[in-house]
């Protein structure tokens, strides 16, 4: 019995295949070259792809650097935190014993910016107060806890949210 050579489509790659690489080898690439420069290398890409970044606009941020930082404010400790304090701004902090309304203050301050002054306490500043009104009770955001042990049939799920005061920082008196 004579051997048959195998047909040559047995070899030959899917049409498919050949219809994919014919459209990546049409795509056109940007031509990009590199010249060394005294200031280091410069990337040369064609006018298409200049173009088509130029049609994109840019958002410019602003440079944390150009914020003038404010005249007074104080550093304190409350509720088992330290913060950053302006007066005329509110700030939330875990629950503090007060009524909505009531006028606090707080005498454990850290530090104190008054105009061109900054003075720094060794820990606290004894002469300074930070008065504040409370402005509202309120409860964050839901966090769920849920415990699981695999193939032991244990799941428990829970819930919290943290119970917070907001208040706002009425004047820093040195």
């Amino acid at each position: 019995m004579p051997v048959r050579a195998p047909s040559p489509a047995l070899f030959a790659p899917p049409v498919k295949m050949l219809a994919n690489r014919a459209s990546q080898m049409s795509r056109v690439r940007p031509f990009a070259a590199v010249r060394p420069t005294a200031a280091g290398p410069v990337r040369v890409v064609a006018q298409a792809a200049a173009a088509n970044a130029d049609a994109k606009a840019k958002k410019v941020h602003p440079s944390p650097l150009n914020v003038a930082a404010p005249s007074t404010y104080a550093i304190i400790e409350v509720s088992g935190t330290q913060m950053f304090v302006e007066p005329g701004k509110w700030y939330t902090v875990n629950r503090l014993k007060a009524d909505v309304g009531a006028k606090i203050k707080f005498g454990r301050v850290l530090a104190l910016k008054n105009e061109d002054k900054l003075t720094v306490g060794m820990p606290y500043l004894d002469t300074v107060n930070v008065e504040a009104e409370i402005v509202e009770e309120l409860r964050g955001p839901k966090v769920i806890v849920y415990k699981m042990r695999p193939k032991k049939h244990y799941r428990r799920k829970q819930g919290h949210r943290q119970e917070l005061t907001k208040f706002k920082v009425t004047s820093i008196s040195p």
